[in-house]
């Protein structure tokens, strides 16, 4: 295959294999009312309580309005609850209510991540090998 065949050929498959991932995602929790986003957020903030929509953002990727609509979604779903820092007025610190962390222990339980089917079949190297060249193709893209 010619370099810049090869180049696009690996930009598709990226671009199938993210799309698949996120139907499959969806499909898993489709049954607890949440989309794939959703679940990282609840994910997140199970590991990283009291943190912020800014801090949603750089997690995910995505734009400080989208993070907002999702902390706003999940709130209205009583999976989160903001409260206002005491050092900065404007800042709003999420943290999961009860509902919310037995819904990410039924995440887990019910194994609703795909990175066990995505890495099936790998040996523990290869598992590393894959990730290291992730991270790299990320940091390539300008992910921090």
């Amino acid at each position: 295959i010619i370099m810049s065949e090869l180049e696009y050929t690996v930009a598709r498959k990226i671009i199938r294999m993210g799309n698949m991932i996120v139907a499959r995602r969806n499909q898993q929790i489709r049954e607890l009312g949440l989309t794939a986003e959703q679940a990282d957020a609840l994910l997140f903030f199970r590991k990283s309580e009291g943190k912020s929509a800014v801090d949603l953002k750089r997690h995910l990727g995505i734009s400080h309005q989208a993070a907002r609509g999702i902390i706003e979604r999940l709130a209205e779903k009583n999976l989160l609850i903001l409260t206002v820092s005491e050092e900065d007025a404007r800042y709003k610190k999420v943290f999961l209510t009860e509902d919310g962390k037995n819904l990410c222990r039924k995440m887990i339980k019910n194994g609703t991540h795909t990175g066990s089917r995505l890495l099936y079949g790998l040996s523990e190297e290869e598992k590393q090998a894959f990730c290291s060249t992730i991270d790299l193709v990320l940091k390539n893209m300008g992910a921090e």
